[in-house]
């Protein structure tokens, strides 16, 4: 396991099966697996959750952690609903939401201060991911913890030869009641509607959650949510986005999830999806951010 030395607030430790950095800090608390890249908890301590960690959550190695912001990386989703020019590259391994969540990154700068700590984890290409990906690539993800939550997914194409990638940050999100939950900012906004056949449909007010759903919503949106005991916002660069939430059936097929959690979670996960595709050519780099906030 990777060591961390001289740092006031960070700690290495197991938790399980996984290698994890704790940071305690006066303000907050925050856990990050370096299994994927993975936050899996990041509790103010006036704020109180930031995101949502299934009770179920299994800390196993090769497989993602229900809960907290997976990262999905050089490819969303099933494989086969992405562009050609992302699907056709992929070689092996060809199961849904990419390759990045189940690698093992590894700590690479940690700042800290009275207010804030920022970590940051890089994975790079090895003979392992050329054999699933044939790329060369750098991918940093910096998290920045204050009273705040900002990620930032950085892809750097190291190779000589161009690729095409669709990603995003899969943020479990905690709610008093989904039911009750009121999701603005998406007003007028199309969105690709997964549970009708891909159909595309436009947004009139809020989006509610009394079923299952599972949308791609088009556009840069600042999300901002009401489920009348807390208020957060998530805003992001990307322009596109995904409101998830498997409500009662899907719920009892989903593995690290009580049958009755969908009552108080949903996700939104901002990143580039569908045609919102990112082409990058060599040396040059790729910066999703988002940040969450609670008020």
């Amino acid at each position: 396991m990777q060591a961390i030395t001289q740092s006031a607030f960070c700690s290495s430790v197991v938790m399980d099966e996984l290698d994890c950095v704790h940071i305690q800090h006066p303000k907050f608390f925050a856990e990050i697996c370096l299994q994927g890249g993975q936050l899996t908890q990041f509790t103010h301590h006036i704020l109180g959750d930031f995101v949502w960690l299934s009770p179920d959550a299994q800390y196993k190695q090769g497989q993602s952690l229900r809960g907290g912001v997976p990262i999905c990386w050089p490819w969303f989703g099933v494989l086969d609903k992405n562009p050609a020019s992302v699907s056709q590259s992929v070689l092996t391994q060809k199961h849904a939401h990419g390759f990045a969540r189940t690698q093992t990154w590894q700590v690479s700068h940690i700042e800290e201060s009275a207010h804030d700590v920022t970590l940051e984890l890089t994975l790079n290409d090895s003979q392992k991911t050329r054999a699933i990906w044939p790329y060369a690539f750098e991918l940093t993800c910096r998290f920045h913890f204050s009273d705040t939550l900002r990620i930032e997914l950085i892809t750097h194409n190291t190779g000589n030869e161009t690729f095409t990638f669709s990603q995003a940050l899969h943020t479990y999100l905690g709610v008093a009641d989904v039911s009750q939950t009121r999701i603005f900012g998406a007003h007028k906004h199309h969105y690709i509607d997964a549970l009708d056949q891909w159909k595309s449909k436009e947004q009139l007010g809020p989006v509610l959650i009394n079923e299952e759903v599972d949308r791609i919503y088009l556009g840069e949106i600042d999300y901002r949510l009401h489920d009348g005991r807390h208020n957060l916002t998530l805003s992001s660069n990307s322009a596109s986005s995904v409101v998830w939430n498997p409500w009662v059936n899907k719920s009892k097929t989903l593995s690290q999830f009580p049958h009755h959690a969908y009552q108080n979670m949903l996700c939104i996960e901002n990143g580039n999806i569908l045609n919102d595709i990112v082409r990058l050519e060599k040396n040059k780099r790729h910066c999703l951010s988002m940040t969450l906030s609670k008020y």
